[in-house]
């Protein structure tokens, strides 16, 4: 694989995305996210919003299963327009380094939020082993 069916990575320009992961207990949980991508790669990462806890569900899980999907989506009240796309793989914690500080200044070119806000814990990075895609107007 070389990245997303071409006629769906334009959804990958929208400003928000949904992680799910899978933990020890074979629960599902998901929570959106700010992202980026290249090629067959995801990046988001922990920021430095404030958070319940520093004992972060999403990084518990991936430590557990590696197991994630990945969905970013287009609604529109003309159901003809509704589009989805979804990446399937594995997830690894990145916590510094050269692949760090490049998801980071992606993240940073993407979001001007970051200026205010840091990323300040770890990249999850995601290889994305299947992209599965739809659109009404492709049915």
């Amino acid at each position: 694989m070389s990245g997303p069916p071409e006629n769906f990575a334009w959804l990958l320009r929208t400003r928000v995305g949904y992680l799910a992961t899978v933990g020890a207990d074979n629960g599902p949980h998901i929570i959106p996210v700010c992202f980026t991508w290249a090629g067959d790669v995801v990046w988001t990462a922990v920021d430095g919003k404030t958070k319940s806890s520093n004992d972060l569900q999403r990084l518990r899980d991936i430590e557990a299963t590696r197991s994630i999907a990945f969905i970013v989506d287009r609604w529109d009240e003309d159901w003809s327009r509704l589009a989805w796309l979804q990446a399937r793989g594995s997830a690894t914690i990145i916590p510094d380094g050269k692949e760090w500080d490049k998801a980071v200044a992606a993240l940073k070119s993407k979001y001007s939020q970051y200026s205010d806000t840091p990323v300040d814990g770890p990249v999850i990075r995601i290889d994305v082993s299947r992209w599965v895609g739809w659109a009404a107007d492709a049915v």
